[in-house]
């Protein structure tokens, strides 16, 4: 059941923007990892797909490895198939950290820290603009970094058994956006230019601010990166940031005497490619991986830029990098094969990929966070399949799932026993749902469970215990919004209605609960307990602190 808490107090004047697009827009602009809507991600969705009905089964096995870059007879070949769509990252959810949900409002000015067990609500004061949150890890407290775009400065939020602490520390840079180290030392704020609507030629957003977290000792400094950076991270040291630009990888030296400093820029190639390739950095920060518009996977040095060009039998549609970065997985639509580099071993031996052709056309990939699977498909065209690989198996081989409707993206659960699979637009198919979504059981060579739903998705979480993976969906034509549980191994579904449009969902871990945010003049967000299915409603954080009705 679904019980809603009111949060009743002195309505405040509000901007323009909040009274028209709703608290919970400001969600969207506070970049908190909200979903775009799958409308813009299956643009130009396939034609004649199999219909939504019925379950799955394991249909063949691809063939076996063949080491080297020899090119074997398999699969399809591409014969002009438009790229792949990368959907994933287009569904997140907004900022947890332990057992608090943090929410922006850029145009009250605050931030709302909501206890995802008692579900109490707090508001604290940022700055001018407060639109961007970022969790930072701690072993001890809940943090959370929130960017005040109008202001130029970060307000570091701490909540601890003692309360709550907010510092303001300054950020010239500005920006749309936060990397965080793995320690929760470093930060840095920056621009991403691929988030940015027809840029100005000139602007090459090229400046950031690399803030220093230690508690009592916080300070931002300002630094200059390469021609429109596209992405950042930290080595696992925390030692060294990488800003991926339009211009190669800017390392950024983060512990030396002198404080953070830009010490290097190791360019893609000589000359620079038209195009910036796609990028994985290794976790050492020793290499990065390059895929581009080339039949070959480079491998440059992050030490001394020496780079060195692993060939393929094909162009490579896809590129991803497991979690440890001791393998690179590379798909070849053209010829169905996916190529297994080892790293750093294909540094010094590039003729040390593996090729596995796989029963099927595949043009993207999903890995999972913990172990060795991997997973593959298309969403060029319209395909059912989807094919499983145990990447350290000797040797490697593919299992082959006949799913009941065309794939779009897919969500392994950490530890990669289960996957959540979100299909594409249905009612070419013939079926009146408008998107489904299949749980198909990996560990286990088991039928997948397809459920349809009653309306598009708009955001996926996977629960880090793999146990669980919230679906929320909504339609403001039809006025249908709902939230989906789905759990893990049992497959049991459950559907809750929401009372407005979800933005985003997501899982606090520290309290086994999802959550999903939804839009709303004040404020909504609907809890839901993931062990026992009950979901609490809350609604107006700017309304007020006082919770009316009570809590379980």
């Amino acid at each position: 059941m679904d019980d809603e808490i009111r949060y009743l107090g002195p309505r405040r004047a509000r901007r323009p923007y909040l009274r028209e697009h709703g608290f919970a827009a400001s969600l969207v602009a506070a970049g908190l990892g909200c979903a775009a809507l799958v409308a813009a991600c299956s643009e130009g969705s396939n034609d004649n797909g199999p219909g939504a009905t019925g379950g799955g089964s394991t249909v063949g096995s691809g063939g076996g490895p063949s080491t080297g870059v020899g090119v074997t007879s398999g699969g399809p070949v591409d014969a002009g198939l438009p790229p792949e769509k990368e959907v994933e990252s287009s569904y997140g959810a907004p900022v947890a950290t332990g057992k608090y949900v943090w929410v922006a409002n850029p145009s009250s000015g605050r931030v709302a820290y909501i206890d995802a067990v008692t579900l109490e609500i707090k508001l604290v004061d940022a700055g001018n603009g407060p639109t961007y949150v970022a969790a930072v890890p701690d072993a001890k407290d809940d943090v959370a970094l929130v960017l005040n775009v109008l202001s130029s400065d970060a307000t570091l939020l701490r909540a601890s058994s003692k309360g709550l602490t907010a510092l303001s520390i300054p950020v010239p840079s500005s920006g749309n956006g936060w990397s965080v180290s793995a320690n929760g030392h470093w930060a840095v704020a920056w621009t991403s230019s691929r988030s940015i609507k027809s840029p100005d030629p000139v602007e090459g957003y090229q400046d950031i601010t690399v803030l220093d977290l230690t508690p009592g000792a916080e300070k931002a400094t300002p630094l200059t990166v390469g021609y429109r950076p596209f992405a950042v991270s930290f080595d696992a040291g925390s030692g060294r940031a990488f800003a991926v630009t339009e211009d190669g990888v800017s390392v950024v030296s983060l512990d030396g005497p002198g404080g953070p400093a830009v010490i290097k820029n190791i360019a893609f190639s000589d000359p620079p490619p038209a195009l910036a390739p796609d990028v994985s950095i290794t976790p050492d920060g020793a290499y990065a991986l390059l895929r581009s518009d080339q039949p070959s996977i480079g491998v440059l040095s992050l030490s001394d830029g020496v780079r060195v060009d692993v060939p393929l039998p094909g162009k490579p549609t896809d590129l991803d990098l497991s979690a440890d970065g001791t393998r690179a997985v590379a798909v070849i639509r053209d010829t169905s094969q996916v190529a297994l580099l080892p790293v750093p071993g294909v540094f010094t031996s590039p003729q040390s990929v593996t090729l596995v052709t796989v029963d099927a056309l595949i043009g993207s990939t999903s890995l999972a966070a913990q172990g060795s699977k991997a997973f593959f498909y298309t969403n060029a065209v319209s395909s059912p399949l989807l094919a499983v690989m145990d990447t350290l198996a000797a040797p490697p081989t593919s299992r082959v799932i006949k799913l009941r409707a065309p794939i779009l993206a897919v969500f392994p659960t950490p530890d990669g026993s289960h996957a959540l699979v979100l299909h594409d637009a249905l009612f070419d198919a013939g079926s009146h749902y408008p998107a489904a979504f299949s749980v198909a059981p990996i560990a286990l060579d088991l039928p997948p469970k397809i459920v349809g739903l009653d309306a598009p998705v708009i955001s996926i979480a996977v629960a880090p215990a793999g146990d669980h993976g919230l679906i929320a969906t909504g339609d403001q034509a039809t006025g249908i919004y709902q939230l989906v549980v789905a759990s893990m191994p049992s497959l049991a579904v459950q559907k809750l209605p929401l009372a407005s449009l979800p933005i985003a969902a997501g899982i606090v871990a520290g309290a086994n609960r999802g959550f999903v945010a939804q839009k709303h003049p004040d404020g909504r967000i609907t809890f839901v307990n993931l062990e026992t299915g009950d979901a609490r409603t809350l609604t107006g954080f700017e309304l007020g602190t006082q919770v009316v009705d009570g809590s379980k």
